[in-house]
Formats: C-alpha cells, sequence, structure tokens
C-alpha cells in the first residue's frame, strides 16, 4: 500500500489574527490551501511566500476573499493573482492546473455560487441580497454564475480525463466552495436563509458521476467556518477553516489538519 500525506489550511483571514510562525506548523512535506487567505492580495502574497519557505510545496486555489476587491472585474483580479503567485518559490496555483505527486492527482478550483446551492430557497432573491451588500452591477453578478459554471465543468471534465491516466491512482478534490449542500444543511443559521445559496456549487457534485474509475478520495474545501470530516459515498469530504477572529466558529488555536491518501 502506498500512502500520501498533506496538510490542509484554508480561510486563514489574516488581517484578523496575530501572525502565525508557519515554520513549525508542517506535520507533511507538502499543503493545500483551500483559498480565503486575506482580503489583502499583498497578505495573500506574503502568507503564500512564508508557507513557500515552510512546505516543500503548496498548492493553492483561490477564495472569494482574495477577489473582494475587484468582484466588478474577476477578469483582471485573476490575471494579476496568476502573475503574482508565478513568482512564489515552492507555490503552485491550482486553477487550470493539475498536480500529479505520487500517484495522487490534485485537483483544484474556486466554485463559486450560481445563486441556487439550495433549490428550494429563491436564487433571485439571493443574487438581488449579494448584489446589494457588495454595490455590484448585475453583469458582475452573472459573471460570479458563468464562473460557477464554469469552474464546476472544469472539474467534471478534469476527472473524467484522470480515469484513464496510468499514472493517477487517486484524485484529491479542493475547492474553495462546498460541493454538497447537504453537508451544511445542519446549520441553522443558515438553514432557509438567502445567503446558503452564496455557500457552495452544487454542479461540481457531477464530478461523482463521471468518476467510474472511484478515484476520487478525498474533497477538501473552506468557505464554510464550522467543522466537517465526513464520509460519503467512499469520498471523505473535510475542511479546516480558521475563520474571522469574531465568528462563532472560528479557531483561535490553529493548526494545518494532516490528510492522509492510501492506495
Amino acid at each position: 500500500m502506498m500512502t500520501f500525506t498533506f496538510d490542509l489550511i484554508s480561510d486563514l483571514h489574516v488581517d484578523a489574527w496575530p501572525l502565525m510562525d508557519w515554520s513549525v506548523q508542517p506535520t507533511s512535506p507538502v499543503c493545500v490551501v483551500a483559498g480565503d487567505i486575506s482580503r489583502d492580495r499583498r497578505h495573500t502574497v506574503e502568507t503564500l511566500r512564508e508557507l513557500g519557505r515552510s512546505y516543500q510545496a503548496v498548492f493553492y486555489i483561490d477564495g472569494n476573499d482574495e477577489h473582494q476587491s475587484h468582484l466588478g472585474n474577476l477578469g483582471y483580479s485573476y490575471a494579476d493573482l496568476v502573475h503574482k503567485i508565478n513568482r512564489i518559490p515552492n507555490v503552485v496555483y491550482l486553477q487550470d492546473n493539475v498536480v500529479v505527486v505520487e500517484g495522487v492527482a490534485i485537483l483544484g478550483t474556486n466554485g463559486w455560487w450560481g445563486f441556487d446551492f439550495d433549490l428550494g430557497i429563491d436564487p433571485t432573491g439571493s443574487a438581488q441580497q449579494f448584489q446589494e451588500q457588495h454595490n455590484l452591477s448585475n453583469e458582475a453578478v452573472k459573471v460570479i454564475s458563468r464562473m460557477a459554471n464554469t469552474d464546476a465543468m472544469y472539474m467534471v471534465n478534469s476527472v473524467k480525463r484522470l480515469q484513464t491516466h496510468p499514472d493517477v491512482k487517486k484524485i484529491v478534490m479542493v475547492t474553495h466552495t462546498v460541493p454538497d449542500p447537504s453537508l451544511i444543511a445542519h446549520d441553522i443559521s443558515l438553514e432557509g436563509k438567502l445567503a446558503f445559496n452564496t455557500m457552495g456549487n452544487r454542479i461540481m457534485q457531477q464530478a461523482l458521476a463521471v468518476d467510474s474509475e472511484q478515484k476520487i478520495h478525498t474533497w477538501c474545501f473552506g468557505h464554510y467556518p464550522g467543522s466537517i470530516d465526513q464520509m460519503r459515498g467512499g469520498v471523505r469530504y473535510v475542511n479546516n477553516c480558521r475563520g474571522s477572529s469574531n465568528g462563532a466558529w472560528a479557531q483561535h488555536v490553529y493548526h494545518p489538519l494532516r490528510i492522509t491518501v492510501d492506495y
């Protein structure tokens, strides 16, 4: 049996906490970062740079917070983020970039949301609430919905292609947003609320349907501040969000979560 391990990190919200010494945190040679490092891009880049000094490799996907100042122009935001990340040693940006390490493919995307995560909650109302909250145009909201569909199809098509890849024994899915509404349906603070529809992207579940060789081993995600570590249909769903310092679920003492993939 082969074993691959990595540390899972997400939703650091570094602006809300004292600085961490990452040099003493690693429990594995590599880490996966599932987004929402900071709304300040300078702090995002510096945190990734520090992680790159502490780990042999850092596999990163962005969260919505990284684009908070550019929600009206996501094209520019992504181009700028790619430019800055490509200059950081030991850091790999997962967007459109599948990584295969020791027989395990790490496949990632933000995920965003189409405002229809819960089909029982009005998607139009959810979109309007988000638009007003962030002072966005109608077109900017539509761009986010299109991004959600594009990200989901990227994951589905990538999983389908990896089924016949001889070097890929298992797949680790990494998304910032939640892949399945049932994972957070227990949260009474979100149940029935318009904001529930901005928590995840249900289309991403279609990746499971094309996983004919049952290669998907673990699905890592962020965005949701509560702790989740569940087995469903042979797949482990897990997050390790630190959260904002004033959040009810915030981890005031935070450590990377070691994930093991056996195959």
